[in-house]
């Protein structure tokens, strides 16, 4: 399989991320909206392990489609990519296990957007979504804690952030997106 064929399979991988951390977001919405009265209730239940399921799967996919966003990009993305590229990998996989340092997963996801917008290889409407979803995400995560209307504009802001990474995944997979350096439209 040709280098350009991985590269393509990662934008497909950066789809099935992002739509799947989409449903582990909504069911935090409803989980949200559930409240305590089901807390016990089968439904409950069942939406938790939904989402413990769905998560490392996600989880493990977006850093392989990360990957193929990169390497698409990476010539025109030059140094600055490959940092923005490895903050959000590192951010990525240490936010996993340290949800302190989702603050270092939106950096570089911003960071990243960024670099696809001077790359000029995705939809430049796609970057910029990336960029102020990551941004919001950081911003408003280490409110969350302070009540459910925080917490509803953090999972809000993480869709955004998902469907954006769908959106280049998809334009990637698709080959709907131009050598990197030439402009769209």
């Amino acid at each position: 399989m040709s280098s350009s064929n991985l590269i393509r399979w990662g934008g497909l991988a950066a789809v099935i991320a992002g739509v799947l951390f989409v449903v582990v977001d909504l069911t935090g919405l409803l989980l949200l909206g559930f409240g305590q009265s089901l807390s016990e209730g089968s439904i409950s239940s069942s939406l938790l392990y939904l989402r413990f399921v769905t998560a490392p799967v996600a989880g493990a996919l977006l850093l392989l489609g990360l990957v193929g966003l990169y390497l698409h990009q990476s010539e025109a993305a030059g140094f600055p990519g490959l940092v923005s590229f490895l903050v959000a990998f590192l951010g990525t996989i240490l936010a996993q296990s340290f949800v302190q340092l989702v603050l270092l997963a939106s950096l570089g996801w911003a960071l990243f957007g960024v670099s696809c917008l001077r790359a000029r290889a995705y939809p430049r409407i796609g970057a910029i979504l990336l960029v102020t979803s990551a941004v919001l995400t950081g911003v408003i995560r280490p409110l969350a804690s302070s009540g459910s209307g925080t917490v509803l504009a953090y999972l809000v802001a993480d869709i955004l952030l998902n469907v954006s990474i769908a959106w280049l995944g998809f334009s990637l997979f698709t080959r709907r997106t131009k050598k990197p350096g030439e402009p769209y439209g």
